[in-house]
């Protein structure tokens, strides 16, 4: 038991004196990592605040399509620019073509009674202009 307790003892010692000699080496290890921690934190947080702030690439394609999926020019009552999203009166909502709408690059879309509005990524302008022409 004396000599477990003199290892012990004797090995703390060694590993004590060997922090000492060694502390200002260790200090600068700790201070280096932290910084590239650090320096990776502020890299990647900056990466995905730019890719957000890029508008998404709109799909646009012919005023014939678009108007073929909503089910016609005559379906169209009233239509509306509002940001990101186009809205639309219909006459009839049975004549949406669903799949040929987000084929023509319409990301989503609201459908209520006889109102439909349709969810645009990116530059929703742009498909308006394409369908309709200049915002009244």
């Amino acid at each position: 038991m004396e000599l477990l307790k003199f290892l012990i003892l004797d090995s703390s010692k060694d590993f004590n004196a060997w922090l000492k000699a060694n502390a200002i080496w260790l200090a600068i290890a700790c201070a280096a990592l932290i910084a590239i921690a650090l320096a990776l934190i502020l890299l990647l947080g900056k990466k995905k605040k730019s890719n957000s702030n890029r508008v998404a690439s709109t799909k646009v394609v012919s005023k014939s399509e678009y108007l073929e999926a909503l089910g016609g020019e005559e379906n169209i009552l009233d239509k509306k620019l509002e940001g990101r999203r186009i809205v639309l009166t219909l006459k009839d909502n049975s004549l949406l073509d669903k799949e040929k709408i987000k084929e023509a690059g319409v990301d989503g879309f609201i459908m209520m009674t006889s109102r439909v509005t349709l969810v645009i990524k990116g530059d929703a302008s742009k498909v308006y202009e394409v369908i309709f022409g200049k915002q009244d």
